[in-house]
């Protein structure tokens, strides 16, 4: 976790080009693997367009600015605590990662880093941490249950806002430079590291390649 932080840090347009080739690489395949779904309903298309609105939304608002994870108020307690119930969603949604979702809620390295001070003996960002963790909880034990009775009963809508949230999380990771304690630019051409983007591309449909061997052993 110490290294993953100061690599956030020192690294963040690489790491973001690498989250990119993650995301660009997950939508076909969540449409691939939900074609049958999304075949024929593409009236549901704005939910697609709801999704990826809401992301940019949050990104350019950016929420999380205003959030001081090592002095806690109660309006940035009630945001960390619902981005941690969303957040632990990703469990049941098809190609979106909770790593993704906290870098669109503009949280991903305040968590990280909040982590790191308190494996320093920093207690100071122990609140933060006790009410992300009482939100991860809260979702496991409630929105992730919602979610899955939206994936039961209206699947084709439900996968069409999220891919509409991937679609809009692109967004939101090319601008995550700018939410470091430290603010930089947002990712360019030429800040963009082809490098990194391959390696997430390659390590996404290496995951799938791992899945639909270890699915086909269960099903011998």
């Amino acid at each position: 976790m110490l290294v993953l932080a100061n690599v956030f840090e020192t690294h963040i347009y690489a790491i973001s080009s690498m989250f990119l080739g993650f995301v660009l690489c997950s939508i076909p395949l969540v449409v691939m693997e939900e074609k049958e779904v999304m075949k024929g309903k593409y009236q549901n298309i704005i939910f697609s367009i709801i999704g990826a609105g809401l992301v940019i939304l949050i990104s350019v608002f950016n929420p999380a600015a205003d959030v001081n994870v090592g002095d806690l108020t109660f309006g940035s307690a009630v945001y960390i605590f619902v981005c941690g119930a969303v957040a632990i969603t990703a469990m049941v949604l098809p190609g979106i990662s909770g790593s993704t979702l906290l870098l669109i809620f503009g949280l991903y390295l305040p968590i990280v880093s909040a982590i790191k001070e308190f494996l320093h003996m920093n207690f100071s960002y122990f609140p933060a941490l006790l009410v992300f963790g009482l939100g991860i909880i809260v979702g496991i034990v409630s929105i992730i249950k919602l979610i899955r009775m939206c994936l039961e009963k209206f699947r084709s809508q439900t996968i069409y806002a999220i891919v509409g949230l991937m679609i809009g999380s692109l967004f939101s990771i090319v601008q995550g430079p700018t939410t470091l304690d430290v603010p930089q630019n947002a990712m360019s051409f030429q800040t963009f590291h082809i490098v990194f983007f391959i390696l997430g591309g390659v390590i996404i449909f290496g995951l799938q390649r791992m899945r639909s061997v270890m699915e086909k052993k269960e099903e011998k």
